[in-house]
């Protein structure tokens, strides 16, 4: 089982994006992990790539790679919004658990903050296509469930649940939508580090407070403290803030959705914590019962910057379970 990578951009990638202006310039960032596959976005970087460079950063190409099948890698150019002649930057990308009936391999990618799109990199023609995620907030995180349904995390804690066509068949469609967890929504000003995934059939939230401490109605969260919440449905308040995942520990990362594993199975890895990254991209340990972090050093290099990869999510299987209860 391999949990670590070297990553070498080849230069060609990145010569290609400087244009002929000697103030712009291309930078590699990896963007996303699934199932020993991985995403790398090319961006180009207007300036000297200082404190500002984000205010005029857009990314051209993503290159999808995976190490485990002799390199294979596919090439896309970035989504672009209908309304921009530019490309815009993209965040995150995610992977759909499995191939559809077809053989596609579908990746979704959240751009610009707002928006998202997808693409079945199997095809011969590549093209993004954008869906309406019908919410006023900006999306923080995304998830697939185990039948390949697609959850969108706002910044304000609602979960829009969106069907993805497969085989070119139909258009995409939001199926549901889940308030955000009351009385924990008071703090979603503090908390912009949102992520959400799967874990034994019930879906979770992670929320960071990244300002001071702040207590809000009944709600008190120090700084940098991390909350794990989990959905009940049928009920209300139908949010929880949890203490443990069963045994199992969840991966967190700005540019990859979240990764769970049962810690038993792991070798260094603790049961019922939050691995997440620092802004120094140091690997931090947060124990779910008091949801204080402390610095965390991986064997064998389990995290690339600010992203986490695993070389087999196979150490997960059994985990998600049976999705459908969360619909009824």
């Amino acid at each position: 089982m391999r949990r670590s990578f070297h990553l070498q951009t080849a230069s060609s990638a990145l010569d290609d994006s400087r244009d002929h202006n000697l103030s712009v310039h291309g930078r590699a960032r990896v963007v996303g992990s699934s199932n020993g596959r991985f995403a790398v976005a090319v961006d180009q970087v207007r300036g000297d790539g200082g404190v500002t460079a984000f205010l005029s950063c857009w990314t051209k190409r993503i290159f999808v790679l995976d190490p485990l099948a002799a390199g294979k890698e596919v090439e896309l150019a970035a989504p672009a919004a209908s309304s921009s002649p530019w490309y815009e930057y993209v965040h995150k990308v995610v992977f759909a658990p499995c191939p559809d009936d077809d053989g596609g391999t579908l990746v979704v990618a959240l751009y610009d903050h707002n928006n998202v799109a997808y693409i079945d990199i199997t095809t011969s023609r590549h093209k993004w296509t954008t869906i309406d995620v019908h919410t006023k907030y900006s999306i923080a995180d995304l998830a697939f469930d185990v039948d390949g349904k697609l959850y969108c995390l706002d910044s304000y804690g609602g979960v829009h649940v969106v069907r993805i066509p497969r085989g070119g068949h139909n258009k995409s469609d939001v199926v549901a939508a889940f308030a955000p967890p009351y009385p924990y929504d008071t703090l979603f000003a503090v908390t912009p580090t949102k992520y959400i995934f799967f874990c034994h059939g019930s879906l979770y939230q992670v929320w960071r407070n990244e300002s001071a401490t702040v207590t809000s109605g009944r709600v008190r969260m120090s700084g940098d403290e991390i909350m794990v919440m989990r959905y009940h449905p049928g009920r209300w308040t139908c949010w929880d803030a949890v203490k443990d995942l069963g045994g199992c520990s969840v991966f967190i990362g700005k540019n990859n959705g979240p990764a769970v594993l049962r810690a038993a199975g792991v070798p260094g890895v603790k049961a019922d914590c939050v691995y997440w990254i620092d802004y120094r991209m140091r690997p931090m340990v947060c124990d779910i019962a008091t949801g204080i972090s402390k610095p965390y050093v991986f064997p064998r290099g389990m995290c690339k910057g600010d992203c986490w990869y695993f070389g087999d999510d196979g150490m997960t299987a059994g985990i998600h379970g049976d999705m459908r209860k969360l619909r009824n």
